[in-house]
């Protein structure tokens, strides 16, 4: 017997059959099902939107295994981590659900964990990026809302 023979006898496994024995069914993550709860409608200029209170961007990091405190992104607002919302009642800071997942999704990006100090990664500047192009697709405007 040569080595071709060999070759031609000799089972070996192939790509496609590994891959059709993988499991690929998508199963979804808390993260992934998460809807805000408690909005409060508001108009600004003709348009309705729905915000929600900081408590809810609070129980998003902590649905998405990141959990930080309400006092915690007071403090990163103050310091400049994430920009000032333009939504605020009184001393009460609102969001949007498109701000309140671009803002967890991207302390997931930079790798945040709860451990994590949110200064040794590059979340401050993507927010401020990503905020302010949310905010001006939502209010189609580059002026803050008055509310």
């Amino acid at each position: 017997m040569n080595s071709l023979d060999l070759a031609r006898t000799t089972s070996i496994p192939s790509a496609q059959h590994d891959f059709d024995q993988a499991d690929l069914t998508f199963s979804a993550t808390e993260w992934d099902t998460y809807r805000p709860e408690q909005g409060k409608p508001i108009s600004y200029k003709e348009q309705h939107l729905i915000v929600y209170p900081l408590k809810e961007l609070s129980r998003a990091f902590s649905v998405a295994g990141i959990p930080r405190s309400q006092q915690q992104l007071i403090k990163w607002e103050t310091d400049g981590v994430l920009p000032p919302t333009p939504f605020t009642f009184g001393r009460k800071r609102f969001y949007t659900e498109n701000q309140i997942r671009t803002i967890v999704d991207i302390a997931l990006e930079c790798g945040l964990r709860p451990r994590t100090h949110v200064k040794k990664t590059n979340f401050s500047e993507l927010a401020h990026l990503e905020l302010t192009y949310i905010l001006q697709l939502e209010l189609n405007t580059n002026e803050a809302p008055v509310v």
